[in-house]
């Protein structure tokens, strides 16, 4: 019997590991699809932007699309996209312009090119002709999942008048140096990192935009 168990089990773990590996691959996060909750409100015209100064994106390690990785049974890392393969620095700023408008704002998501500096743009946002401008730098944005799911990230939002002259300013980094640990899930922790990574993305992006200077200024 225990001969027979023994020889199941050798079998059954080769299978255990091939089957994670292959569930870890090609997984996306639906970040589209995250819905804000924010504190300003106004009637005023808006152009919101994003760049995205991650340096791997920068380098062109990976994708603009790149949202973390995925890790198999032996902690192999798989990348994970972000769903349609929309560029975070987009997917970000349509999010955060939606969110503005269900506030009273008319907001308005500026498309910038995937590696433009805030020169470049301040000057895109310039042109849609708002009253104010918010523009959202992600330094720092990615998951490592296995079982728990350890998020890193770093996001700066500036306000500008229709000049370009500077109105307020906030950042948000995680609770360990730029970096948060999130609950995971032993028996399902690719589903449950579709839920938890969005999510995360909800809240920091609140937690910026929400920071009292970000509100006033908008406002």
């Amino acid at each position: 019997m225990l001969r027979t168990t023994l020889r199941f089990l050798a079998v059954l773990f080769p299978l255990l590991v091939l089957f994670c590996g292959c569930v870890a691959v090609g997984q996306s996060f639906n970040l589209a699809g995250v819905v804000l909750s924010l504190a300003a409100s106004g009637s005023a015209a808006l152009a919101v932007a994003a760049i995205d100064r991650r340096e791997r994106v920068r380098s062109g390690a990976k994708k603009p699309y790149f949202a973390g990785i995925m890790r198999g049974s032996f902690g192999n890392p798989f990348d994970v996209l972000i769903r349609g393969r929309a560029p975070l620095a987009r997917v970000t700023a349509d999010v955060v312009a939606a969110g503005l408008e269900a506030r009273g704002f008319k907001a308005r998501s500026v498309a910038l090119e995937d590696k433009a500096d805030e020169t470049a743009a301040k000057a895109g946002l310039a042109a849609a002709g708002a009253e104010k401008l918010l523009l959202i730098e992600i330094e720092k944005w990615e998951s490592d999942t296995m079982v728990r799911i350890g998020m890193v990230y770093r996001l700066t939002a500036r306000v500008f008048d229709h000049a370009g002259n500077a109105i307020a300013e906030a950042s948000v980094t995680g609770a360990e140096g730029d970096r948060d640990v999130l609950k995971g899930s032993f028996m399902n922790p690719y589903g449950h990192a579709k839920k938890a990574v969005p999510k995360a993305f909800k809240e920091q992006l609140e937690r910026l935009l929400n920071a009292e200077a970000i509100v006033k200024g908008l406002s």
